[in-house]
């Protein structure tokens, strides 16, 4: 076996030079597989013409031979004869049966032709088949079954239910073949390649890298050939093919774009969820002077859980987690981790979307985690009343009606200096922050009230000259995407909370100051709490639903 490979980059500036571009193709691969005969099949009908749709093949015309020695050369000048004599030649891909049916053909070349046309999707794929292993079907003369492996560039699958023209191999006494798709023109088979090349040893290929190797060339080849090809078309039928191309092309466009949106909605809701990137994962933990932490948690669990079904009780959790992650990627937050029927929210550089044009600042952390929480807030109050879109079958409204239990949520807030790096065991990591504001957060919802936002006095000041404007763009776009929206498109800067007071319907009592607390280790001699539910809610409360 030759160990040397031809150029293919030499092949590749030279294919668009070339006038006869597949006899180029044919030469250039027959030594690339060492076989001992290859030869091109084009797709075409009954009017026997190039550059048709490979939807309209019928059959494939064998078209052009290339050999070594005697044989070789009488095949390249009367192959197209002879098989035409022998009636190898034009390979039918169907016949009609008894009943007017049309029926596929059997036949490896059939087989190719019609399957392997999917390439401007799944690539090209190559049959390697092995006639020293053969099985006669039901005693049939004219078809056999043979060892067939496909090769797609990544692996190597072995395929079953494809038979053999027995007299195409008997005709070119045929050790072992390998048939290889072309675009937009047929197929291009090998007869009798360097049996060291494709022997097996306990079924894998002995010479796996060296084969792999030669099939990745040869796909190369046929991609640009099949390119350079195209070239020749004239007139209608390079019209057709433009035509075919272009379609072909914004479909791809179409399918790209929209795997590409999937993408990044299912990245923003993994950011949301506390997914984290293998760079986050191996991350120094740092210490960060001014994130947004949160907590939200379930008012009265432990007599909830008593009073309902442990179904119903994870029923009636996990719609509210989920309401809960869906608004932490909407509002630029991040869900750290659900601890039981309580859930950890950030709102940290750290976890940004890197694809937007600006970071938020630390005023703008603070408004938006305000803003996620009281959406929460009024979500799940619609999920109560069975007028949310995630429980479409009122099975939430059902659960209290019948059980008689309510259902509700606190939540605490704090901005702060905190620790964030990855934290568990070698098997199990998870990235979070630990620290003051983190510990100060938790106990604000420990101590706050249903429906509403305990914060500490310090964000109260914060909040209290927090502006929305063109400098908060991120909490800004939100709002504006909101239907009933009007009331800030006319304004260049607005209040923070105559923002949140308008976004949520909100009446004027909006904040409620409270006097000492003190949860645990946890004493502050003023706190406050925000009001999120309106007492009329409106169908239009809640952004985003």
């Amino acid at each position: 076996m030759n160990q040397e490979l031809p150029d293919i980059q030499k092949f590749k500036n030279r294919i668009f030079q070339k006038k006869n571009v597949l006899g180029y193709l044919l030469s250039f691969s027959l030594k690339l597989m060492e076989g001992k005969q290859a030869g091109l099949i084009y797709g075409t009908d009954r009017s026997l013409l190039n550059f048709l749709s490979p939807k309209k093949w019928d059959r494939g015309v064998m078209d052009k031979f290339e050999g070594k020695g005697v044989n070789g050369v009488f095949l390249k000048f009367f192959g197209k004869t002879l098989v035409r004599i022998k009636n190898i030649s034009p390979v039918q891909l169907y016949r009609i049966n008894q009943f007017g049916d049309r029926i596929e053909n059997e036949g490896v070349i059939s087989y190719v032709l019609r399957n392997h046309q999917d390439f401007y999707k799944k690539g090209i794929k190559i049959l390697i088949i092995d006639n020293q292993v053969c099985n006669k079907v039901n005693n049939n003369p004219f078809f056999s079954n043979f060892s067939i492996i496909s090769y797609d560039g990544l692996f190597f699958n072995f395929l079953s239910n494809i038979r053999i023209n027995a007299d195409i191999v008997r005709q070119f006494k045929s050790q072992n073949f390998i048939v290889a798709y072309i675009p937009d023109y047929g197929a291009i088979v090998f007869n009798t390649v360097d049996r060291e090349l494709v022997s097996k040893i306990n079924g894998c290929f002995a010479r796996e890298i060296d084969l792999r190797k030669r099939l990745d060339i040869l796909i190369t080849a046929i991609e640009s050939a099949s390119l350079a090809y195209l070239g020749f078309a004239k007139g209608k039928p390079a019209v057709q093919v433009i035509r075919r191309k272009e379609r072909e092309l914004r479909r791809t466009a179409d399918r790209l774009k929209q795997k590409d949106e999937q993408l990044n909605t299912q990245k923003k809701y993994l950011r949301a969820v506390g997914g984290v990137t293998a760079k986050q994962l191996n991350m120094v933990p740092l210490s960060v002077p001014d994130g947004v932490y949160a907590f939200i948690d379930m008012v009265g669990s432990s007599s909830i859980r008593e009073c309902l079904h442990p179904r119903d009780f994870f029923l009636a959790l996990n719609l509210c987690h989920e309401i809960s992650a869906e608004n932490a990627g909407r509002f630029g937050c991040r869900l750290d981790n659900f601890i039981g029927d309580s859930v950890f929210f950030q709102n940290v550089f750290i976890f940004d979307d890197p694809r937007q044009e600006c970071n938020p600042g630390a005023g703008e952390r603070v408004m938006l985690m305000i803003c996620m929480l009281a959406s929460v807030f009024n979500e799940i109050h619609l999920l109560k009343q069975g007028r949310h879109p995630m429980d479409r079958e009122r099975r939430m409204f059902n659960l209290i009606k019948n059980s008689g239990v309510n259902i509700q949520f606190r939540a605490g807030l704090e901005q702060g200096p905190a620790l964030i790096g990855p934290m568990g065991s070698r098997k199990r990591k998870i990235v979070t922050a630990i620290g003051k504001a983190v510990d100060t957060a938790s106990r604000l919802e420990s101590s706050g009230i249903k429906d509403k936002i305990h914060i500490t006095k310090t964000t109260m000041k914060l909040l209290d000259t927090a502006m929305v404007s063109k400098d908060t763009p991120m909490i800004r776009d939100i709002a504006m995407e909101e239907k009933n929206a009007a009331w800030l498109r006319a304004k260049e800067y607005i209040r923070f909370f105559d923002f949140y007071k308008n976004l949520f319907n909100l009446e004027n009592e909006l904040i409620q100051r409270r006097g000492p607390v003190s949860y645990k280790d946890f004493s502050k001699e003023i706190t406050y709490l925000i009001q999120c539910i309106p007492e009329t809610i409106s169908p239009v409360v809640c952004p985003g639903i």
